[in-house]
Formats: C-alpha cells, structure tokens, sequence
C-alpha cells in the first residue's frame, strides 16, 4: 500500500513538472537570463534608435548619400561607419540601433519630396 502512494507520489510530481514546463511557462535560470537580456537589447535600441535617425538628418548630405544606398547590409554598413549609431558615451556602432536606424531612415528618405 506504502509503495503503491510512493509511486504515485513519484508520477505525479513528474507530471507537474512536465506541465509546469511545457504550458506553465516555467523556465530555467539560463532561459530566464537570456529572455531579460533580449529584452534589455530590444529597449536599447528602440531607445537609441531616434538618436541615429537625429543624428542623420543633421548631415543632409551623408543622409542624400544614404538615401541611394539599396542593400540593407549596405545601409547598415553606412551608418556604423558614419558614427549614427555609437550610442552616447559609447566607444563603437551598436549592431541593432545601426540596423533599426538604417531602416528606418530608408522609410524617411522614401517619404521625402
């Protein structure tokens, strides 16, 4: 009797940690770790970002330059080279805020006149 409630003690505690990971959303500390720094990176750059695209339009002529550039990779290229996207107080281009600043200054240099 002892044995057969040890057992189902046992299988019922797998099967709350089977649920507890694949529908209760639980997860484990390096999973945890990478999902806060994901988020932390998405916020960098949607915060920087504005200041790329500010930066830009202050050169209109390195913007006019851009503006003909059509490889996104390109695009990229331009605006870390141009120091768009170093954030302030930073020593090199931020990958993100370079590649969300260049399309978003695609999407300006299309509306313009």
């Amino acid at each position: 009797m002892v044995k057969a409630y040890i057992i189902g003690g046992v299988v019922g505690a797998i099967l709350v940690i089977i649920i507890g990971f694949v529908w209760g959303g639980w997860v484990i500390q390096s999973t945890s770790e990478r999902l806060g720094a994901d988020r932390v990176e998405a916020a960098l750059v949607s915060a920087l970002t504005p200041i790329c695209v500010d930066r830009a339009v202050e050169e209109p002529e390195r913007f006019d330059e851009l503006a003909e550039i059509t490889s996104a990779f390109a695009r990229r290229s331009f605006v870390e080279e141009a120091g768009w996207a170093t954030p302030p107080d930073g020593h090199s281009p931020h990958r993100g805020i370079a590649t969300a600043c260049a399309a978003a200054l695609d999407v300006a240099a299309r509306s313009r006149p």
